[in-house]
């Protein structure tokens, strides 16, 4: 999944993801970018606490990557949630015609907040870059490390595409509504 996630960046990908319904939209989103999210999610912790079980008294930016990254997952999981429950469903409803359940009024006020989100986990991105140095691996360290950084570079760009598919895609659609 991750490969795809990697690759919508081809603007024949675009194209699809352009020329798809609203719910077909959604329903990739969930498939693919969500579902990666919850599959990689767990490695990602395991691969950082391990790290700073391991390495964490000698190299001072693990400690803070771990926590920046225990913060970027537990901030994803109920914005996935918030999505998969409350702004898909409506999204999804408006797009058939049919009346939206819910209190926020609105689509566009939901729709900003998982704007404002998607801004928040960009941030978190940006530190965890700059932990990393860009995902470069050092030379000699251990195999966790070097898959915690491949998977985390490669997490990171599946999440830049879901974001820029909701953003640039999913919610202009959902607010011409």
């Amino acid at each position: 999944m991750c490969i795809f996630g990697i690759t919508m960046q081809i603007p024949q990908a675009t194209e699809q993801l352009s020329q798809m319904s609203l719910v077909e939209l959604i329903d990739h989103i969930e498939a693919t970018h969500h579902a990666y999210i919850r599959e990689t999610a767990p490695l990602l912790i395991e691969y950082t606490e391990k790290m700073v079980r391991a390495h964490g008294d000698e190299h001072d930016e693990i400690k803070p990557l771990a926590l920046c990254v225990r913060e970027l997952i537990d901030e994803l999981i109920p914005h996935l949630m918030k999505e998969e429950q409350i702004l898909f469903p409506a999204i999804k409803s408006l797009s058939l015609g049919q009346p939206v359940n819910g209190c926020f009024g609105h689509i566009g006020n939901p729709i900003n907040m998982m704007l404002h989100e998607h801004d928040n986990a960009d941030l978190m991105l940006n530190t965890i870059r700059s932990l990393t140095n860009d995902y470069t691996i050092p030379a000699g360290v251990c195999h966790t490390w070097q898959a915690c950084y491949r998977t985390l570079a490669e997490f990171d760009a599946d999440l830049q595409t879901h974001i820029d598919v909701e953003n640039t895609l999913l919610f202009p659609k959902a607010l011409a509504l």
